[in-house]
């Protein structure tokens, strides 16, 4: 995504319009053709960070793009790209190899009747028993200017403009204080997508129905948490490619810049963004994984899987859980986890859960959030969450799960 600098927008009446390009103009797509066949061969080169700078540089003025436009493109290709960065504490120790080597070099040339920095480079040469050349090259390959293009990650014209204009939106929304989804009518399968790109990216969102067919997401922004909101940002920023996957939808964002009023951010597919994001493959992390395989060997009955349809709360409200324990029986019940910048959602969570009884939900919350003297209030207070839910540090432990996974299968069996 694009950094503050290289956001295109104009605002007007409160509202804030993101300037797009358009991906069918056939000069842009050559201009960004010839960037990209740039950054192609400097992978089959193996060129310097430095040497492909000077090369786009010198394209873009070609092309004559303008300046945001040019930097914007060049910094989605540099985002495609991998460098060399070797290993720091291996070229911290051959560096200090080399100076003192240079330094017995520099003694024995100061020696001679005409001491040369010819000479003295020979010197060096004899006691590395490596060419000059390449020990200046090795010699700082870890600065960013000197690290070689390992790999580039192609990518078409018109795709790369695409991708800028979603690009464009990502940025705001790392500014965002809330962002609101009205879906109307989704296809259950684009749904259950859209919600596993949520738990996916870690996100929590307030589901409601306020009428047949139309559902209502809002996400908390990560300018409205104090916990982690550059990594919050990034995760909600990764999100947005998942809705332009949907049919019938309308975004709102409120969007703050320091010492400006707030803008409202609007869009729906009249925008024209299409997703860089391909189908979701169900992923369960390997430590997950790991949790499943000992809850299996200890409660062979019972498996632990991901989930894949929400779970109605009180109030026409729902929530699309992390993973799903299944009974051989045929009984389930789902597992929410809640993380240090999910405080609002828990204490909503808390308040509907003690509303209502009878609900398969499990509820997981990080000990970071239990520091929240509110919520460690709610926490010790809540009578569901002392039944039928458990903290963790990093990961769920299995004695914990279990636990309160036999405290639920007790409750239903009564």
């Amino acid at each position: 995504m694009l950094t503050r600098d290289l956001l295109r927008f104009r605002s007007r009446k409160g509202r804030i319009y993101p300037q797009f390009l358009d991906p069918d103009d056939v000069l842009l797509q050559s201009a960004a053709e010839a960037l990209v066949e740039v950054f192609r061969q400097a992978s089959t080169g193996g060129s310097t960070r430095q040497e492909l700078t000077e090369k786009t540089s010198l394209q873009l003025q070609s092309q004559q793009l303008d300046n945001p436009i040019g930097r914007g493109l060049e910094k989605l290709l540099l985002d495609r790209s991998e460098f060399d960065t070797g290993d720091p504490a291996e070229q911290q120790r051959f560096r200090e190899l080399i100076f003192i080597q240079a330094r017995q070099a520099l003694r024995e040339e100061a020696k001679a009747l005409n001491p040369s920095l010819q000479e003295f480079w020979k010197r060096v040469e004899i006691l590395r028993s490596q060419p000059v050349a390449q020990i200046q090259e090795a010699l700082y390959a870890d600065l960013p200017a000197q690290q070689r293009l390992l790999q580039f990650s192609s990518i078409g014209a018109e795709a790369l403009l695409h991708r800028y204009n979603c690009a464009q939106v990502q940025g705001l929304l790392l500014n965002s204080e809330a962002l609101k989804l009205r879906l109307e009518h989704p296809d259950p399968g684009p749904l259950r997508q859209l919600c596993k790109y949520l738990r996916f990216h870690q996100l929590l969102a307030q589901i409601t129905t306020e009428e047949q067919g139309i559902f209502q997401l809002r996400i908390d922004g990560p300018l409205s948490l104090f916990y982690k909101t550059q990594k919050y940002g990034l995760q909600l920023a990764n999100f947005f490619p998942a809705i332009l996957q949907q049919q019938n939808w309308q975004l709102r964002a409120t969007v703050c810049f320091r010492q400006k009023p707030p803008l409202q951010l609007q869009l729906d597919p009249s925008c024209g963004i299409r997703s860089h994001y391909q189908q979701f493959h169900d992923y369960v992390p390997p430590e997950f994984q790991q949790i499943g395989d000992r809850l299996k060997e200890r409660l062979p009955e019972w498996r632990l899987e991901l989930a894949g349809s929400f779970v109605p709360l009180p109030g026409d409200r729902y929530c699309f859980p992390d993973f799903v324990l299944q009974h051989q029986t045929g009984a389930s019940v789902a597992l929410e986890l809640f993380h240090g910048w999910h405080a609002g959602p828990l204490r909503q969570r808390l308040q509907q859960l003690e509303e209502v009884q009878g609900v398969p939900l499990l509820l997981g919350v990080s000990n970071s959030l239990s520091k929240n003297p509110e919520l460690g209030v709610a926490l010790e207070t809540s009578s569901y969450f002392k039944t039928f839910g458990f903290s963790f540090r990093e990961l769920p432990t299995v004695d914990k799960l279990t636990k309160a996974l036999k405290s639920w299968w007790g409750a239903t069996q009564q």
